[in-house]
């Protein structure tokens, strides 16, 4: 790549605090979601999802339905003789000309079931006696990893920890469910859908419609969280296409909030039984570790074990449970919170088998530092910063009831990109307008777009127009893996850099110079090191002509780079009487190579860890052991924090321009659940080893360590 495009070393835009171009838009109610699309005769459409966990479809009669009053189109989604594998799987659909009569004309269609045996949870799917629910076994086993000599390992240790840890299962939660409106033309499709990823969503509706993608239009504006799970049109997408088709009008699909617990995905459960060996003096020397989870009906579970530190010789046996819940899907950072707190807990409990402070302890055991793997600088710089020194060892010796701790945590991801193209037009008004197949999924995509191209062009922000979230525009991929700023934002310095110099070109001859002779700073177009001898950006671009430059490009090596590291430090007390957890502090470190917008980067991190406090203590997805269906599909016994619960929370984000730009959208919310566990078993001397921290558990913990501890 040629140095023309690399990132300013005195950027004038690039890592300031630069507030977001929809805010004003989204705060008045100006920006449309898809729920917000009404299109003219629109019909709305309603989906008839088994009540059972697992059946046979003996009939489904369909001609109730089709005589209510409103009706425009019904469908069966499966064939009779399917089986349905979760509460919550499509069955039929109908649209009608009110949401009201959909929901009665739902009601109509009289599906028969054949029961069959099902698994609410790991244990049932487990048992040797358990019935063959899943095509070629409830179990399907992983590959095993193993490292070194594992019994020379443990003949090292002084000592040695062994127990088990978990974490639970949790829905995604999208303020805006899933849904979308399509509308046909002939045989052209226009779907408005709520998806993090516009063009792949229509390359999907095209496979599953036998149509070309050609003849497919997505659009999204704007979108109410995805976190993973919204990544292309789903059943409800496609039935909602079908139905449009055979009523011959629009039609609107929107799932409801018991629709989204249960069938669009989840953060699966991870369980470990491990044995872990440590010298006297802090050396980690051995790892065993047997981890399973369920990422529901034939869904895997995996989660990386162990997590970031050394363990010379380990090995690491898994297995995927197969149960009659609706499948995981990727949710923000897949996997990581999960093999961070399994991992993470055993940290500590290590630690304080040779009473050694627990950020000293971890430190003594990274791998090799790097630019992506900076945690014993983060460890030092938050110890410091969180007042750590000031931590007492394990059990809070305060007289009462409320007992207060501190933990920390470690993380790492990815957060690399490729692939994105771009295409920039400059008119002869002056007029700008960057165009990519990106979207904005809430994290400011639009924004650092547009600033990106500002800086290129030396205008404000406000000079750009920017257009995204539209399958006809340039390709970009999805927005997931945090991948979306390290694939666009080198397309649109890429593109926005071969555009100014096109325009250089038009401009150079009426200044007597060479168009490398030029720079673009302040609004104006000039000769390097005279900035006297130049014109107004507007009066630079009346040279163009009629015929506006248009410039395509795409992403290029160099402008960013892959792999985060981050430490998270956490205080939280303890009403041991209640056994009611509160977090009061938090203090995230993350390193993100080149910061685009401070702004939008710090509140990824807020929104990561209040993500993960919702994860650590208040989420659960609870099934009935019996019937197999969720007890808490709703926003009322679904728990979720409140303003009240959110503490303190600092950013420390380290700017390394150096690597280029790096995603992450995903890296802060994977330490904090861990280091909210930590600092309860810091301030109770209790330790529990599974999520989610629930008063029940808290206390029951508190319990055994009366009764003789937790080991």
């Amino acid at each position: 790549m040629a140095n023309k495009y690399s990132w300013p070393e005195k950027p004038a835009l690039l890592g300031t605090s630069v507030k977001r171009l929809d805010g004003p838009d989204k705060v008045t109610g100006r920006a449309k979601y898809t729920y917000d699309i009404n299109r003219p005769g629109m019909l709305y459409g309603k989906m008839v999802r088994s009540p059972l966990p697992h059946a046979r479809v003996v009939s489904i009669d369909l001609s109730a339905a089709e005589k209510a009053p409103g009706v425009k189109a019904v469908l069966a989604h499966v064939a009779v003789g399917a089986q349905v594998m979760y509460q919550g799987d499509p069955v039929a659909a109908v649209a009608a000309d009110t949401e009201e009569r959909a929901l009665d004309a739902a009601r109509m269609i009289r599906v028969r079931y054949e029961a069959l045996p099902h698994f609410a949870n790991v244990e049932q799917a487990m048992a040797t006696d358990a019935p063959a629910v899943f095509p070629g076994g409830n179990t399907r086993q992983g590959a095993t990893e193993e490292t070194g000599d594992l019994v020379a390992g443990f003949a090292k240790a002084a000592h040695i920890v062994e127990a088990t840890y978990a974490t639970h299962v949790i829905t995604h939660v999208c303020l805006e469910t899933h849904g979308c409106v399509c509308e046909w033309d002939g045989d052209k499709l226009t779907a408005w859908i709520s998806t993090q990823a516009v063009i792949q969503s229509a390359q999907q509706f095209a496979q599953a419609l036998g149509i070309p993608q050609a003849n497919v239009h997505t659009i999204m504006q704007y979108m109410g969280g995805g976190f993973g799970s919204k990544f292309g049109p789903d059943s409800q997408g496609i039935i909602c296409a079908k139905l449009a088709k055979l009523a011959k009008a629009p039609v609107k699909l929107m799932l409801d909030r018991k629709e989204e617990h249960l069938d669009t995905g989840n953060r699966p459960s991870a369980t470990a039984h491990i044995r872990a060996g440590i010298t006297a003096d802090g050396m980690l020397t051995a790892f065993d570790g047997q981890s399973w989870g369920t990422g529901g009906a034939g869904a895997t579970s995996g989660f990386p074990l162990p997590y970031i530190y050394n363990f010379p010789t380990r090995k690491r046996t898994h297995k995927d449970v197969y149960i009659n819940a609706g499948q995981q899907r990727a949710m923000r950072a897949p996997g990581h919170p999960q093999g961070c707190f399994l991992t993470e807990i055993l940290m500590d409990e290590l630690a304080d088998t040779i009473k050694m402070d627990p950020v000293a302890f971890r430190v003594k055991n990274l791998p090799p530092a790097a630019p992506n793997a900076m945690w014993a600088e983060y460890f030092a710089r938050g110890a410091k910063a969180f007042g750590w020194d000031k931590r007492h060892a394990t059990g809070d010796p305060t007289p009462g009831p409320i007992k207060t701790g501190m933990g920390v945590s470690a993380h790492r991801w990815g957060g690399a990109g490729q692939g994105s193209q771009a295409h920039v037009d400059i008119m002869s008004d002056g007029g700008i307008v960057v165009k990519c197949g990106t979207q904005d999924i809430g994290t400011g995509t639009r924004t650092i777009v547009g600033m990106v191209a500002a800086e290129t062009f030396g205008l404000p922000l406000s000079a750009i127009k920017v257009e995204i979230g539209d399958s006809l525009l340039p390709f970009s991929g999805g927005s997931g893996g945090s991948t979306t700023a390290a694939s666009a934002m080198p397309a649109i310095r890429v593109t926005s850099v071969d555009a100014l110099e096109a325009l250089f070109a038009k401009v150079a001859p009426a200044l007597g110079t060479a168009p490398e002779n030029l720079v673009a700073e302040g609004g104006r177009i000039f000769i390097k090191g005279t900035p006297a001898k130049g014109l107004s950006w507007k009066d630079a671009c009346k040279l163009i002509g009629t015929e506006p430059i248009s410039v395509n490009g795409k992403w290029a090596q160099g402008l960013s780079g892959s792999g985060t590291s981050g430490v998270q430090f956490a205080e939280a007390s303890v009403d041991i009487e209640t056994g009611i957890v509160r977090v009061t502090r938090i203090l995230a470190i993350q390193d993100c190579g080149l910061i685009v917008d401070k702004l939008t980067a710090e509140s990824q991190a807020y929104g990561g860890v209040i993500a993960a406090i919702n994860f650590a203590l208040f989420e659960d997805r609870i099934l009935d052991r019996v019937t197999g269906q969720m007890v808490n599909p709703n926003m009322e016994m679904y728990l979720l924090a409140g303003m009240s619960d959110v503490p303190k929370i600092d950013i420390m984000l380290n700017n390394m321009p150096e690597r280029g730009v790096i995603g992450i959208g995903e890296p802060p919310t994977v330490s904090t659940a861990s280091a909210i566990a930590n600092a309860v078993r810091n301030a109770t001397g209790a330790t529990i080893r599974s999520l989610p921290l629930h008063p029940h558990k808290v206390l029951a913990a508190l319990e055994q360590e009366k009764a003789g501890g937790t080991n």
